[in-house]
């Protein structure tokens, strides 16, 4: 595999992409290094090359349990499904090939009892190896012939447990058991009904408490809720269910009403009138931006004690159906369906603009199959997004990737049998997921199709030859204090890291040494402001970049 480095300039601009997975280096211990700031000027010409995407796995089953869930995790390295009539389903993501490599455990019945209605939502943490299932079931006494449901009779609904996952087993780390008398989940076959922090140690669980409107909220050190949020008020389960980066925020809405609640003490902080009932619905990674919209395009931002709207737009003869939001707070991208279900929009905005920055149109379908955007998502410097729907004949393709630098047209698309309900892409939107039904939403009948692709659009030839300057994958990244810088040089000399903004400016000198020639590692501070830059490596007359997102 190659190494993808992409950089682009108006000024002077880098992204940059690795195919690399693991890396071995050589410690630099004690290394000191000093800051300073500067203006920087200098261009590079670097002539890219086309790669085109590709689906690396395709997961299919033509009838039975339906995957309406795919999650990415734990850096990309696994996918973890879940759905109708079945539970959690974990695969390897890069390098995998489809093949699952363990499923949740059916739910516990007694003797000449059963199960059905089972739904199962997943979970997943992008920087660390931690899953969450999230099961709903009921039992039934098959109390005659085996296989005659006419004189059987209910036993139990509402059967409700939370269990936390690594990816190497089948066997949970703890398990949370709810139900009838305590804590019942919402239908959790899809979306929108429970979310974990990025690295996984904050759960928020939407559900009901003697049949009002409640949400738990687990620590992955424990299966005992921490706090929860109760609103005897509302005989609703919670709808479009987030949570913040940190986790220290859950935002849902009811209805046409926003709620923010603060995770720690599962105390309401404030409420928000969103005008109409919304299915298209996404927050910033920080909370402090939120998309929403039925007829119209709206964005509004949080000024410490309520959310204010600062953009609206109407979109005549579309509704809304999903919204994904970048980790700049400023990047936004909604999703619309026609109003007869034949076509498809996606727009770009920027917060506190009511003018989108670009439109794309989808084809005009034919035919009975109504076609709906379902779920959007994108990259955290908001280049890349990928939109999921359930297609109609003629139309556009299920799973579609855009890229904001040409959005003329889709840049990667997938044409699957049925209808998708879920799609996910991995913070420096390289891979995405997509899942859903193997028959069209609007034909009876289930089965399952599941896509792990790649997103490698340009890069440069020949980038992992030890003949030349390589930058591995910053790490973590998103940064929140420190970042480990892995590099590689064809021979000895000079060395300079620098961070710098998407105008060009270095921002932060992190290094300025020697190195000898082979592998190397370095670790640094950072205490920049949240964004994205660029990090740029360089020694003698070479140089590569790679984006950098820093989250606070």
């Amino acid at each position: 595999m190659k190494t993808m480095i992409l950089l682009l300039f108006c000024g002077f601009t880098a992204l940059g992409f690795s195919a690399s997975r693991t890396v071995s280096a050589i410690t630099d211990d004690g290394e000191m290094t000093s800051t300073e700031f500067s203006d920087y000027s200098e261009l590079v010409e670097i002539t890219p090359i086309p790669d085109a995407p590709e689906v690396i796995w395709h997961y299919s089953v033509t009838s039975g349990i339906t995957q309406k869930v795919c999650p990415i995790g734990y850096n990309s390295d696994y996918v973890f499904t879940g759905g109708w009539y079945g539970g959690g389903v974990m695969f390897t993501g890069i390098g995998g090939d489809g093949t699952a490599l363990w499923q949740t455990d059916e739910p516990s019945v007694g003797t000449n009892e059963y199960w059905t209605w089972l739904g199962t939502g997943t979970a997943a943490a992008k920087t660390t190896d931690l899953f969450y299932a999230i099961q709903l079931w009921t039992v039934y006494n098959d109390n005659g012939t085996p296989g005659d449901p006419s004189d059987d009779y209910m036993v139990s609904e509402g059967n409700t447990t939370v269990k936390l996952y690594n990816s190497s087993s089948a066997t949970p780390v703890w398990t949370y058991t709810g139900g009838p008398g305590s804590f019942i989940t919402g239908s959790v076959e899809a979306p929108g009904k429970y979310a974990c922090s990025d690295d996984g140690s904050i759960l928020a669980s939407g559900g009901a408490i003697d049949g009002h409107l409640a949400i738990q909220f687990f620590n992955s050190s424990s299966a005992t809720p921490f706090s929860t949020y109760e609103d005897l008020s509302l005989d609703y389960y919670p709808r479009q269910l987030r949570v913040t980066a940190d986790g220290s925020k859950c935002i849902f809405r009811v209805s046409a009403t926003l709620y923010r609640v603060d995770t720690a003490t599962g105390t309401l902080e404030a409420s928000y009138s969103l005008g109409a009932g919304n299915d298209c619905f996404a927050i910033s990674p920080d909370g402090s931006v939120v998309a929403y919209g039925f007829t119209a395009a709206r964005i509004a931002t949080w000024d410490g004690s309520d959310y204010n709207l600062v953009a609206g737009k109407a979109i005549s003869g579309y509704y809304g159906g999903a919204a994904t939001i970048a980790s700049d707070n400023a990047t936004v991208y909604f999703g619309f369906y026609r109003s007869d279900y034949k076509s498809n929009k996606i727009l770009k905005f920027d917060v506190s603009s009511s003018v989108p920055v670009w439109t794309y149109d989808y084809p005009v379908g034919s035919g009975s199959n109504q076609d709906a955007l379902q779920w959007m998502d994108c990259s955290d410097d908001g280049r890349w997004i990928v939109a999921g729907s359930w297609g109609c004949t003629n139309g556009g393709d299920e799973i579609q990737v855009f890229d904001d630098l040409n959005p003329d047209s889709p840049v990667f698309s997938i044409d699957t049998p049925g209808s998708m309900f879920h799609v996910d892409m991995s913070p420096d939107g390289r891979y995405i997921t997509g899942s859903g039904k193997h028959v069209h939403a609007n034909t009876m009948g289930s089965g399952t199709d599941t896509y792990f692709a790649e997103i490698d659009i340009l890069g440069i030839e020949g980038a992992e030859s030890p003949n030349s300057l390589n930058l591995m994958p910053i790490s973590p990244n998103p940064v929140t204090g420190s970042l480990s810088v892995d590099f590689s040089l064809p021979s000895a000399g000079p060395v300079r890291i620098g961070i710098y903004d998407l105008s060009g400016r270095l921002v932060q000198n992190l290094a300025e040494t020697h190195r000898t020639a082979g592998l190397h590692n370095m670790s640094f501070s950072t205490d920049l402001s949240t964004g994205v830059y660029l990090c740029r490596l360089s020694s003698g007359e070479e140089s590569v970049a790679q984006k950098l997102v820093v989250a606070r």
